[in-house]
């Protein structure tokens, strides 16, 4: 069964699937942004540690006339370090941990509706018409407000939450494999880079000399 299956059902099957993969996705939403948070202090505290070590490079004499000169390394040092200053402020004002924490807060609110519409399924399933029409409205109303209170999660959170349900959404493992790449990518690659980076440089380097 796919989100297209639910289309063609009732109106609160189709709530009910709407309401359980937003509120998977701002979960998702959640993880990814904590997980941001920690390797952006990361990536800050490591470039740190290597404009220090690149720095040292001049003062000690550590390098080579014939490749790279003392006044190219101290260069380069200044526009890393200018750099790393910026790199820090933006990653300061992403505000990964709040944002993190609204999601979570918009993914209970969500739990909470999704239990009261499975409730009302369980325990009602004989309910009439008029009643299932007025707990739709309400379900459906609260379900635009909870919405409303909080900033949208990324395609790639949805996607996300998609691959953990392959059965529900008919993916194949290609399908798997490429949302979880598209997700490190479309995330994490640049933290990535700016960690492996920098030592690669220093130790061909060092090889160099």
């Amino acid at each position: 069964m796919n989100n297209q299956d639910y289309l063609e059902k009732t109106f609160l099957e189709e709530l009910n699937y709407k309401i359980w993969s937003t509120k998977g996705a701002r979960f998702h939403a959640h993880s990814r942004l904590k997980r941001l948070s920690k390797i952006s202090g990361l990536c800050n505290s490591l470039i740190s540690v290597y404009l220090t070590a690149a720095g040292l490079l001049s003062v000690y004499n550590i390098y080579n006339s014939q490749w790279i000169s003392e006044s190219v390394t101290a260069y380069s040092v200044t526009c890393l370090s200018i750099l790393a200053l910026v790199f820090g402020q933006i990653e300061s004002a992403k505000d990964f941990n709040v944002k993190a924490k609204e999601f979570h807060a918009c993914g209970l609110e969500l739990s909470e509706l999704y239990n009261e519409l499975r409730i009302f399924k369980t325990l009602r399933p004989n309910a009439n018409d008029p009643e299932k029409e007025e707990f739709a409205k309400y379900s459906s109303g609260k379900y635009q407000r909870i919405l409303e209170k909080y900033d949208n999660h990324l395609p790639i959170d949805n996607s996300r939450f998609k691959a953990t349900k392959p059965d529900y959404h008919n993916m194949s493992s290609f399908d798997v494999f490429r949302a979880w790449f598209n997700y490190h990518v479309s995330t994490f690659f640049i933290y990535y880079f700016l960690i492996v980076i920098p030592p690669l440089v220093i130790i061909i380097f060092f090889v160099r000399t």
